[in-house]
C-alpha cells in the first residue's frame, strides 16, 4: 500500500469514527450524569491520533518538515478506581516528510520521503468525576521507533525454507533507524455509553528525545478512542 492510499484510508476511518461518535452520543445523551461502574474493570480500545505537522531541526543545519497525518493504535488499561486508571498503548504510522540535509562539502540538499514510526507507552489517567461522563488528564512515557527509509548499507539477500512455497530468497536494503525515549500528556473527555462501551477524546503533546536534534521536538495530537470494558 503506497503512502497516498494509506493516507486516504486513514481519513476514511476518521470520518467513519466521527459519524459513529455523533450517533452514539445522541442516542445515549440521557446518561451523561449517571454514575460509572468502571472500578476493577479492564478495558481495550482502538485509537486514532491526528498529528499536526512539525519542523524538526538537527545539529549541523539539517532539518525535517514532517507532514500532518493520522496514526492508528490499540490500548489496554485497568481502572483501579472510578478516578484512577493505568494503561498501555501501541501505535504506528507512515508519514511523509521533506527537508534539508548537509552533504560532506557543507552544501544543503533537498530530500523527501516517508517515515515509518511505532511507539509503546505506559501511562496513567485521572478522571475528575465518578460519573459516566467525565473530564480527564493523563501522562505517559515509553519509546518511539523510527525507520527513515534512507538506505544505510548495501543490498542483502536473505533465503529461507517455506513450508508451502519451498526455498525463497528476498532482497532488502538496510535503512537508517533509531529508537528514542518519549513522554507525553493529554487532557480530554470520556463518556461511557453503557456498562461496557465508552468513547474518549482529547488533545495531547508528545516529546521525543531524538539524537542530534536541536531541543526536544513536541508533537501535538488530537486523539479519539472507542473502547470496551470487561
Amino acid at each position: 500500500m503506497n503512502y497516498q492510499t494509506n493516507k486516504l484510508l486513514k481519513y476514511f476511518i476518521s470520518i467513519l469514527l466521527l459519524c459513529c461518535f455523533s450517533v452514539l452520543v445522541s442516542v445515549s445523551a440521557a446518561g451523561l450524569d449517571s454514575s460509572s461502574n468502571r472500578t476493577g474493570h479492564w478495558e481495550a480500545s482502538f485509537q486514532t491520533n491526528f498529528l499536526d505537522s512539525i519542523n524538526v531541526g538537527f545539529t549541523g543545519g539539517a532539518e525535517a518538515n514532517i507532514n500532518d497525518d493520522m496514526s492508528l493504535g490499540f490500548g489496554i488499561g485497568y481502572n483501579y478506581s472510578e478516578h484512577w486508571a493505568f494503561n498501555f498503548d501501541f501505535g504506528w504510522n507512515n508519514v511523509g516528510y521533506s527537508g534539508t540535509r548537509i552533504n560532506t562539502n557543507g552544501n544543503p540538499q533537498t530530500v523527501s520521503g516517508t517515515l515509518f514510526t511505532s511507539s509503546t507507552n505506559f501511562g496513567g489517567i485521572y478522571h475528575f468525576s465518578a460519573k459516566r461522563f467525565t473530564p480527564f488528564v493523563g501522562a505517559s512515557m515509553g519509546w518511539t521507533f523510527v525507520d527513515t527509509n534512507i538506505p544505510n548499507g548495501v543490498p542483502q539477500t536473505v533465503c529461507w525454507y517455506d513450508p508451502w512455497w519451498g526455498y525463497i530468497c528476498n532482497n532488502s536494503v538496510p535503512t537508517k533507524t533509531t529508537t528514542a525515549f518519549s513522554y507525553g500528556a493529554i487532557a480530554g473527555l470520556r463518556f461511557e455509553l453503557d456498562k461496557n462501551l465508552f468513547l474518549r477524546g482529547g488533545v495531547g503533546k508528545k516529546w521525543i528525545d531524538f539524537n542530534n536534534a536541536t531541543g526536544t521536538p513536541d508533537f501535538t495530537s488530537y486523539r479519539f478512542d472507542i473502547g470496551f470494558m470487561f
